[in-house]
């Protein structure tokens, strides 16, 4: 349904047009009331300032949104009432981000109107009716066109059913019509785990089908419904960042400045490309706006095994700039031993800029420049016999990126043109043991030290054009990796290895009734690999469909049939060293292979979601087949030729096989009363190859579960909960033969916040509680203990 462009908001009679000229700084929403009028109802918003906020307000059905720009709400302060009267159904005042306010007026069967006037202690907004929903978007039939800025997308508040979702369809969709599943993690669900958080991973572990491959307490892949590595793609604010050894680094991205996280699960290559075979996580940063007040703000926590970590940002009218610093010590297991092989220390330093010109009213420019560095991290989940230890030396990534954005091209389309160029630098070092048999059984130490250099570069076009009840979504994605391999110890280097995405997509979503969606799309990628005298050149159709119904009020039905396509990765193919072999994390070292097929994906998603008054629930069947999965399997190598001592060949070799991945995910939460919440979820999932055989250790998904107990009143926060992981059973582990994978735990996490002042606050946060001794889930090394932090979050 398609929103109308103004609300009906009208000043009362006997009062002034607000000033809605650009504020000075964020003002501070101290208090919501709701007071019954004689005309109505009243929302009285109290702070200082308040009534000189923007307003951007927008109608969608019988819904009107209003956004009060450069605000924010005092913990505790959010709002949410039904049936207020006979014309209101639902009103909720809640945060939306960092710097706005969301306010939702759902009229039962019209369109509710308020009228906004200034009062003693900030603003009041009265609802005095309702109206039919306006047919017609004729600015000039709009009254109080001085109060309100210019109009923005409707987008609702996180927690309500009209919020809208980008990734599914690469545009703002609202989830009642977005038939794939889709996880999202809110401004607030980050400002409540801040502390939790020290990579994007972090904040994704405790969502339902999503579990951490961990390398290292930075380190570390995602594994969606039991896909993970190179199958995963990432993306930030839609720009995609490409896929280095095992997958993309989600740790080159600065934890501070998202706000928002959405996670597609399944098969997204029809939307996305070879990168999104399992799935998608798109990460949302804060983005600079032209009537941006000047604003300093500063997280600072630190604690338990030396942790410290700070981050300044600056924003202004269409800039924002930041820096991160964060180190860690060497971190102890539950059961106080010193976590192995060789500690959890760690130095990284980011910083971050995007800037903002507006060409015109419709178009602008969006300009981002970023550079992370990490250093002497241990890779406490890489080791497998004969190798000791493995470590990062260093990390650094340099990405400058630019975006042409148009609202209105030719009056009815939308385009976006992003180009982007990154460099990748990493070191990487290992240390085996292996023991020479004559003339005397002798152990020997073998160091290895590794640099690799990628270099990537990336084009997009994307349009999007309403047909009729049909929205559509098209365009064009390009982009090319190059990698060089150096054997510092040998001291040689490995030919180059280039990897070539093009790819030509549609996507549309058509309402054919109120109640009933359709939505599908289809992607045609030209693929393009080659190193030395070797290449690989593969072409591939794939598509997506789903549908979405409501059954009765409250109660959806969705299901989604998506496709996904991927060629062998460089490595997997060629290797990375000269001899075609590659070190792989819980395999120790293995044998590429040049014959890989490229694997395919059909995977159906069929979902129940429900929503009454303060409780929510979704239920979630899945099922992916996988033909060609890339998998590992045991050999014995033809004999070489005598040299010295060295590492032992490898024993295992990358092949294709058969895969099917089943399973379900369930979630629920209810609010009990204002600011006092109850959520979790549960996910079960099953895999195994043709024959039986279980998968890698890193690929099968462990049964995991969520318990979170949450309270936001007031000037207090405070969040409880239970992560709660199953035993792996059967896998196959290093040596290939089948065994145990990681046991299962239960481990608790504590966050309390304080407001002490208007912008500041004080977080104290223990994690893992109860100290328990626990490996982390699929990669099997010791998680760390209790650890307690103490921070402090300040803006002016």
């Amino acid at each position: 349904m398609a929103p109308a462009a103004r609300a009906q908001i009208v000043p009362p009679s006997d009062s002034a047009p607000i000033d809605q000229g650009s504020p000075s700084q964020i003002v501070q929403i101290e208090t919501v009331r709701v007071i019954e009028t004689e005309a109505g109802l009243q929302i009285l918003l109290d702070g200082e300032a308040v009534s000189e906020a923007s307003i951007v307000e927008t109608v969608f059905g019988n819904t009107l949104i209003l956004e009060i720009a450069n605000a924010q709400l005092v913990p505790g302060a959010a709002l949410r009432q039904e049936s207020l009267t006979e014309e209101i159904e639902l009103l909720t005042v809640s945060s939306f981000d960092t710097d706005s306010v969301r306010i939702q007026i759902v009229g039962k069967t019209a369109v509710p109107i308020v009228a906004a006037e200034p009062g003693e202690t900030g603003l009041i907004l009265e609802i005095i009716g309702a109206i039919a929903p306006p047919v017609t978007t004729d600015p000039d039939e709009t009254v109080l066109e001085d109060a309100i800025a210019e109009e923005a997308p409707p987008i609702a508040a996180p927690e309500e059913g009209l919020r809208l979702v980008v990734t599914a369809a690469r545009r703002p969709t609202p989830e009642l019509e977005t038939s794939a599943t889709v996880e999202v993690v809110t401004a607030e669900d980050l400002e409540q785990q801040r502390p939790l958080i020290r990579t994007v991973p972090d904040a994704l572990q405790t969502l339902p089908g999503v579990t951490i491959n961990r390398l290292g307490l930075l380190s570390g892949s995602v594994n969606i419904r039991g896909v993970t590595g190179e199958r995963i793609g990432l993306l930030v604010d839609g720009e995609r960042r490409p896929n280095l050894e095992f997958g993309p680094d989600f740790g080159s991205v600065d934890p501070f400045r998202v706000e928002r996280i959405e996670v597609l699960q399944g098969p997204a290559s029809s939307i996305y490309g070879a990168d999104s075979f399992g799935g998608v996580v798109n990460v949302i940063t804060k983005l600079p706006e032209p009537d941006q007040p000047f604003t300093v703000s500063s997280e600072t926590y630190g604690g338990g095994f030396s942790e410290f970590n700070t981050n300044l940002e600056l924003s202004g009218p269409n800039y924002v700039l930041g820096a991160t610093y964060r180190t860690a010590g060497d971190a102890r297991d539950g059961s106080g031993n010193l976590i192995p092989p060789d500690g959890t220390e760690y130095t990284v330093f980011d910083l971050y800029g995007v800037g903002r010109y507006d060409i015109n009213d419709q178009s602008r420019l969006i300009l981002r420049l970023d550079r992370y560095r990490q250093d002497d991290a241990d890779l406490n989940g890489f080791p497998s016999p004969p190798f000791l230890e493995a470590r990062n030396k260093f990390r650094q990534t340099n990405r400058y990126s630019l975006a042409y954005i148009n609202d209105d091209l030719a009056g009815s389309t939308e385009l976006e043109v992003r180009a982007y160029y990154q460099r990748s630098r990493r070191q990487s070092e290992t240390l085996s043991q292996f023991t020479v048999p004559f003339p005397v059984p002798t152990d020997i130490t073998v160091p290895t030290s590794d640099l690799t250099d990628t270099e990537s570069v990336g084009l997009t076009g994307i349009a999007t054009t309403a047909i009729g009840d049909a929205t559509l979504t098209y365009g064009y994605d390009f982009s090319q990796d190059t990698s060089r391999f150096e054997d510092r110890v040998a001291d040689t280097t490995s030919p180059s290895a280039q990897r070539d995405f093009h790819g030509f997509f549609a996507q549309s979503i058509y309402n054919v009734t109120d109640d009933w969606t359709l939505t599908g799309g289809a992607r045609l990628d030209f693929f393009t690999t080659e190193s030395a005298d070797q290449s690989d050149d593969l072409s591939a159709v794939t598509f997506n469909v789903g549908s979405v119904y409501e059954i009765t009020d409250g109660l959806l039905a969705r299901v989604n049939f998506a496709q996904g396509v991927r060629p062998p990765s460089l490595l997997f193919l060629f290797g990375s060293a000269a001899d075609g072999t590659f070190f792989a994390p819980t395999r120790g070292q293995v044998q590429s292979n040049p014959d890989l097929s490229p694997e395919r994906a059909n995977n159906i998603d069929i979902g129940l979601d429900y929503t009454r008054g303060d409780f929510t629930a979704g239920l979630v069947y899945f099922r992916n087949s996988i033909s060609d999965f890339q998998g590992f399997e045991s050999f014995t190598p033809a004999p070489g030729p005598p040299g010295p001592p060295g590492p032992p060949p490898p024993s295992t070799r990358v092949v294709n096989k058969d895969v099917l991945i089943q399973g379900v995910q369930l979630n629920a939460a209810y609010e009990f009363i204002p600011g006092l919440s109850l959520a979790g979820n549960l996910t079960f999932a099953d895999s195994e190859d043709q024959s039986g055989r279980p998968l890698n250790q890193l690929e099968v998904f462990p049964t995991t579960a969520l318990m979170r107990l949450s309270y936001a009143r007031d000037r207090v926060f405070g969040l409880l909960q239970s992560r709660i992981y199953a035993g792996q059973g059967d896998v196959v582990l290093e040596d290939n033969n089948i065994g145990p994978g990681s046991e299962g735990a239960v481990v608790f996490d504590l966050s309390l916040g304080y407001q002490v002042a208007s912008a500041t606050q004080l977080t104290f946060t223990v994690e893992n509680l109860f100290d328990t001794p626990y490996a982390y889930p699929t990669s099997n090394f010791d998680a760390p203990g209790a650890r307690v932090l103490f921070g402090v979050n300040t803006s002016f």
